[in-house]
């Protein structure tokens, strides 16, 4: 027979197809030096399969959850930013509605004026001060407000801490100065020296025995027992408080006016009752029911009126 007898040292090879099953594994050829070989090697690739196909199991089951649960979670991302955007809107229209409520714009000529009024207010409670001039700066935000004539005017408004950062301010420096109008016309005496006055004066005997009223009272202690009602008040002495206490005067001077007659020469009692009316008047026009606004002129108008009553009573016992 031809062919070549096999040496014994020679060690066969065996060439195993192995294939693995129901995994994405590619097709491979085991080669192996002897069988022994083959089966450990076919046994280890057995075993990385049957890893390969657990992890992959493993694998598809996250990734099923995960596809599960993606679909709330941009549901409620959706939700969220619609929450956000709804109350970014809603916060911003609060902050707007805010600022128009604590930071109204006021014309730079009406704070001016109460600027004025309340300095006045502040003199008139003091018998030994005079306030001759007050200058002030402000920094605001400018704006411009529609006039009562239609014409814009200009307008401050006061920086809030809670609107956020203040941008834009603007400085505006401006200075009140008490000037009499002439040397022939003096400015009205303080208001508190004129009320010392008048309490001084209605103290009087001749005052106090005038009565009216059933029990009897007498109108000269009931301006008296006003003045130190206004007094007791100094510390927070308001115009409409003011002007309240004056017309009380007045209605209490009017039924002296009418008490005296027949008692003092008619001329003097007509010339008292006149300047009675006339700080009746000027009550009833600066009533807070018929004005909105007040500015230092009318302190010093009240102040006049109540002096000039002061005076002329002065006259009538004589």
């Amino acid at each position: 027979m031809g062919g070549r007898i096999p040496n014994p040292g020679d060690q066969p090879n065996f060439a195993i197809p192995v294939r693995a099953l129901n995994t994405k594994l590619a097709s491979a050829t085991l080669v192996a030096g002897n069988l022994d070989e083959a089966r450990s090697a076919y046994a280890a690739l057995q075993v990385r399969a049957a890893n390969a196909e657990l992890e992959t199991a493993v694998l598809r089951t996250t990734v099923d959850t995960l596809r599960s649960a993606q679909q709330p979670i941009v549901d409620r991302a959706n939700l969220l930013t619609q929450y956000t955007v709804s109350q970014a809107q809603s916060n911003a229209s609060l902050l707007a509605q805010q600022a128009g409520q604590v930071s109204p714009d006021t014309g730079l000529q009406d704070f001016i004026a109460n600027l004025g009024l309340a300095v006045a207010l502040g003199e008139a409670s003091m018998p030994d001060r005079v306030i001759s001039s007050v200058s002030a700066s402000l920094q605001t935000y400018l704006t411009f407000n529609p006039g009562p004539d239609g014409k814009p005017t200009i307008g401050v408004r006061l920086y809030q801490p809670e609107l956020g950062q203040p941008t834009a301010l603007a400085k505006t420096t401006f200075e009140i100065a008490k000037v009499p109008s002439s040397q022939s016309d003096p400015a009205p005496r303080n208001l508190y020296a004129v009320l010392q006055d008048m309490q001084s004066v209605y103290t009087d005997p001749f005052w106090i025995q005038f009565v009216t009223g059933a029990p009897p009272v007498a109108p000269a202690t009931q301006i008296v027992t006003e003045i130190a009602k206004v007094f007791a008040n100094g510390a927070t002495w308001t115009l409409p408080f003011l002007i309240q206490e004056a017309s009380t005067i007045a209605q209490l001077e009017n039924t002296l006016a009418t008490l005296v007659t027949g008692k003092v020469p008619s001329e003097r009692q007509a010339t008292y009752a006149a300047v009675v009316a006339a700080l009746a008047s000027l009550a009833t026009a600066l009533n807070p029911a018929n004005r909105s606004s007040f500015v230092a002129g009318d302190l010093y108008a009240l102040s006049a009126a109540l002096d000039a009553t002061t005076q002329m009573a002065k006259t009538l016992p004589a």
